[in-house]
């Protein structure tokens, strides 16, 4: 697995997740996600998702997509 082409599904993955946990989506600033959930999810489920090469590791760069798309930079 690729790191763009794990980023290009993360989106994807997040909705059906989202829909799983039947959290509110759009994100509206008011619900916190939590992205070790999110990662269990996908260690769970979509395991070649969390296998990519990336600086420092998969996780950490997953984790600042999800947080981008999630509306909760301000965690970084």
């Amino acid at each position: 697995m690729k790191n763009g082409e794990a980023e290009k599904m993360i989106p994807h993955l997040l909705d059906k997740w989202v829909a799983e946990i039947k959290a509110p989506w759009p994100p509206d600033g008011l619900h916190h996600y939590s992205f070790g959930s999110f990662w269990t999810w996908m260690e769970n489920n979509h395991r070649l998702y969390t296998q990519f090469r990336a600086v420092p590791n998969a996780r950490y760069v997953a984790e600042m997509w999800f947080d981008k798309l999630t509306k909760q930079t301000w965690r970084n």
